[in-house]
């Protein structure tokens, strides 16, 4: 059923951005306690690897070996098509110019590339094979334009309606979740050893910010101003 009243899709968008954030740390959890001996360990092993659909696997010197791999990779789905369709939701219902391009189209790219890491999936068969070309693509799109998109809610926000705590936040976030995204990739002691944690930390940020902005439009969505503009209509009342 399509959601016509503007306030009504942004309290949608935020509903849909909670069930994201929130769906996805429950099924990682879920799928890291299931994992096989030895136990799974947040700060070495990578979430990729919960997605592994091959027993015993060995991956770059890590034994893999997640029995509720479908649940993992069912999260990242998830969390992809959640994510664009509480974007389109959002940015369709608010005055936001030009910038509603930017952000719809970093939402799409962290989108999709999350999805792609759910179908495409990390193995050492697929290390030989080249497919984890495509997974490494995705899961590259997933941190940068999950974490850049929360940095220009945060320099633009004003246009949403966000207000000034959440927009500081978004920043530091974004920030954060590039910072550690590069360090992973530059530091390769670290990528070996606790690569986990830096990894963690980008994609955490994203989910965090999910919290905040969906919370946020649940609670107190933008204000009129932000709102399309139709001379008394019942939206306009509305908000």
């Amino acid at each position: 059923m399509k959601v016509q009243n503007p306030v009504a899709r942004i309290r949608v968008a935020g509903a849909l951005l909670v069930l994201a954030a929130v769906q996805y740390a429950v099924l990682e959890y879920v799928a890291a306690a299931a994992w096989h001996s030895p136990s799974y360990n947040y700060a070495v092993d990578f979430i990729s690897d919960l997605g592994n659909p091959v027993p015993g696997d060995v991956f770059q010197g890590r034994m893999v070996d997640s029995p509720l791999h479908l649940v993992m990779d069912t999260a990242f789905i998830a969390q992809g098509a959640l994510f664009i369709a509480a974007s389109v939701l959002l940015l369709s219902a608010v005055n936001v110019g030009r910038f509603k391009r930017v952000l719809l189209g970093l939402a799409i790219a962290h989108g999709v590339g999350v999805i792609l890491v759910g179908f495409f999936h990390e193995s050492s068969a697929a290390l030989h094979n080249g497919v984890i070309v495509v997974h490494s693509i995705g899961a590259a799109a997933t941190i940068i334009a999950g974490n850049v998109l929360p940095i220009l809610v945060g320099t633009g926000g004003a246009a949403l309606g966000a207000p000034r705590w959440l927009r500081a936040a978004g920043t530091a976030l974004g920030v954060l979740g590039l910072a550690a995204f590069v360090l992973l990739q530059a530091d390769r002691p670290l990528y070996d050893s606790y690569g986990g944690v830096p990894e963690r930390i980008a994609v955490y940020t994203i989910l965090a910010f999910e919290l905040l902005l969906g919370g946020i439009l649940l609670i107190r969505p933008p204000r009129q101003r932000t709102l399309p503009s139709v001379p008394n209509s019942p939206e306009r009342l509305a908000s």
